[in-house]
């Protein structure tokens, strides 16, 4: 008796009535996406690995046919749209720099490896693959994270524009914690102990690095700041610096996003923290009076008014605004021609070198964070706190106070030691003998 076929109860949803399994295993879907002139159906077929993908397919296929937008993707590369999207939208959303590194990040990881498949393409395995070959490639866990949030507005965008039906970067996952090798060669920023008296000796000797890198090595502020102070911040009677701004180097795009120029402009500080105001010790204030009044002598000689209040502390000398390129290319030349370059002190380092001496000092890390502007203590602490061997060698110190060992009664100790491994059963007999009649004394002495 032959076997009845049994159908299945279960219907189709709606457009997977074109999916079937093919002889070799695949599964393959058909749609109709148009007419040509003489009136015939166009049909386009998708394959994939299970019914599943290939009704994903069918559905992102669905959606550019009924939006309107099905040549303008089948003509159009993700990398294409892409490019559009960062030139027309995102350039006007942040500021230029931020757009600089969104569209490098674009340009180095994303167009390269995916820049020429059709949008509908685009997995969430797809976009994880991508992640995770930079992760292997040796690339920050922070940059990751940034092509990855790259991905996250693109397909958003693309949603609200009927291009996409779903964001696939949704279901991508990188890890959330950097791992990173020790390597203690790197670990310290700061100008070391032993090196700061020569650095400031050597320091003396150049007149416009002195108050400059003192500011920084001695106030804590950073290299932008300290570009964009006026001698309306310094207050000498209270011994304080205002930090109101900084310089930032602003670039000019043309239209395919390529940078043509940069500028340097003096704008808003790196973030609301960073306005502050910071004590200075007398170091400072007399490095900067002295500053002052050469800028002051400076001026009168080429008629031109360097010490009003509005005026740049360390601009030009026609009162411009310096580069920070510039200003660090002198700091470099200043310490190869000092024979400084040999300890790795770098300029930032300067600021590094103040939350340090103040650490050294057991200062309040919350203090420290507020002097330096952070939004985090953490970054107070974890950054601008660098560890060298003097911090073990002081941990060793406190411990030895604590735990003092008394030398002389260690000594003695030995002495006795010695003294019994030496003695002959007679001799110890009559040691122990006595000691006995000892302690025997002294307890009839407690009894009475």
């Amino acid at each position: 008796m032959a076997k009845r076929k049994i159908r299945s109860k279960t219907r189709r949803a709606n457009n997977e009535g074109s999916i079937y399994q093919r002889p070799d295993g695949r599964w393959a879907g058909v749609a109709t996406v148009g007419q040509d002139e003489n009136g015939k159906r166009i049909r386009k077929t998708v394959y994939g690995k299970s019914r599943l993908e290939v009704v994903d397919k069918l559905n992102k296929l669905l959606n550019k046919i009924s939006n309107d937008n099905y040549e303008y993707l089948e003509n159009t590369t993700i990398g294409e749209i892409m490019n559009e999207w960062l030139l027309v939208f995102k350039k006007m959303q942040v500021s230029p720099r931020t757009f600089e590194h969104v569209y490098r990040n674009f340009k180095l990881h994303i167009e390269p490896k995916i820049g020429k498949m059709k949008i509908e393409e685009v997995s969430t395995t797809v976009i994880q693959k991508v992640l995770n070959e930079m992760l292997e490639e040796g690339y920050s866990l922070a940059v990751v994270k940034k092509v990855k949030f790259i991905f996250n507005q693109f397909f958003n965008y693309a949603i609200d524009n009927k291009l996409a039906i779903n964001n696939p970067t949704t279901r991508t996952r990188v890890r959330s914690v950097e791992r990173k090798i020790y390597d203690g060669e790197n670990k310290y920023k700061a100008i070391p102990p032993q090196v700061r008296d020569e650095f400031l000796s050597k320091l003396n000797t150049h007149e416009f690095l002195k108050p400059l890198c003192m500011c920084m090595m001695f106030a804590g502020l950073r290299t932008g700041e300290v570009l964009a102070l006026t001698w309306n911040d310094i207050d000498f009677e209270n011994k304080t610096i205002s930090v109101r701004r900084a310089i930032t180097t602003v670039p000019k795009f043309d239209e395919q996003g390529k940078v043509k120029e940069r500028v340097t402009v003096v704008s808003e500080t790196k973030t609301a923290c960073s306005v502050r105001e910071v004590p200075m010790p007398d170091i400072l204030v007399q490095a900067l009076e002295d500053w002052k009044e050469n800028r002051h002598f400076f001026g009168r000689e080429n008629n031109i008014n360097l010490t009003q209040n509005n005026s740049l502390v360390f601009g030009n000398n026609d009162g411009s605004v310096r580069s920070y390129s510039g200003t660090k290319a002198i700091f470099k030349r200043f310490l190869k021609s000092n024979n400084l370059d040999k300890f790795g002190i770098h300029f930032h380092g300067l600021r590094h070198t103040y939350s340090n001496m103040l650490f050294e000092n057991n200062e309040n890390p919350k203090v420290i964070q507020a002097l330096l502007g952070h939004k985090s203590v953490k970054t107070t602490i974890t950054t601008y706190n660098s560890v060298d061997k003097s911090y073990f060698k002081k941990a060793t110190d406190t411990l030895n106070k604590q735990f003092a060992v008394d030398k002389n009664k260690v000594t003695e100790n030995n002495k006795a030691q010695n003294l019994l491994e030496n003695l002959d059963d007679e001799e110890l007999d009559k040691l122990l003998e006595l000691l006995e009649k000892r302690k025997r004394k002294k307890e009839k002495d407690f009894e009475m």
